[in-house]
């Protein structure tokens, strides 16, 4: 079977480019309306394509926008995994500021991203995605926790590191707010120190006689 090209690009390439558009011209259009007032008409005008091209990658607006925040998400957590790569296993406010940091920075840098994050826990087929995401980011500085400390197990720790990464995102989400009266080092500071605090408790319980617990 041959595949059609044309200007030198197959079918499949041409599908491909034009849901990339569609999907760069969704984060314009959140930044610009918001979720609430997110539609078909909106993005195909900003990506200069008709509905017809719209149909062809997504069957409703909301699979576009659960694909948008999907693909934001993943960037995030691309991001922080590569941020606490780099700095050495045993250092874990270290790696934890970076992680931290690394999605804290895409938020700060992109107030579409930003919105887009802030208003998905109001829409119904966001709010789950935005759940699964804080599961990933936790499970995630599970894995940096276990790795500085190897008598912990990182299956462990689900409970203390969900606690935590709920609080940094509401965290973030009042800074980016401006309802926090604290630069971003200074936020970044405290979220990292928390998540040895609370490593340092979990080490404490868990070294603790079972009946004692």
């Amino acid at each position: 079977m041959t595949t059609r090209t044309f200007q030198g690009a197959s079918a499949a390439e041409r599908v491909a480019d034009r849901r990339s558009r569609l999907l760069a011209a969704a984060l314009d259009v959140v930044g610009e309306r918001g979720v609430g007032e997110f539609t078909m008409t909106a993005v195909c005008r900003a990506a200069g394509l008709t509905e017809r091209y719209f149909y062809e990658s997504f069957a409703r607006r909301e699979d576009l926008l659960e694909a948008l925040f999907d693909a934001v998400s993943a960037d995030g957590l691309d991001r922080a995994v590569r941020a606490a790569g780099a700095v050495p296993p045993g250092e874990l406010e270290a790696r934890s500021r970076a992680a931290i940091g690394a999605t804290t920075t895409l938020l700060g840098e992109d107030a579409r991203v930003a919105r887009l994050y802030r208003e998905a826990i109001g829409h119904r087929e966001l709010a789950g995605r935005r759940q699964d995401t804080i599961a990933t980011f936790a499970a995630l500085l599970a894995r940096l926790i276990a790795e500085a400390h190897p008598e912990l197990r990182a299956e462990d720790l689900q409970l203390t590191t969900t606690v935590l990464t709920g609080g940094v995102i509401d965290a973030v989400g009042f800074w980016l707010d401006g309802r926090l009266d604290a630069d971003v080092e200074a936020l970044l500071t405290r979220c990292a120190r928390l998540v040895v605090a609370a490593t340092e408790q979990h080490r404490t319980e868990s070294a603790r006689p079972r009946e004692e617990r």
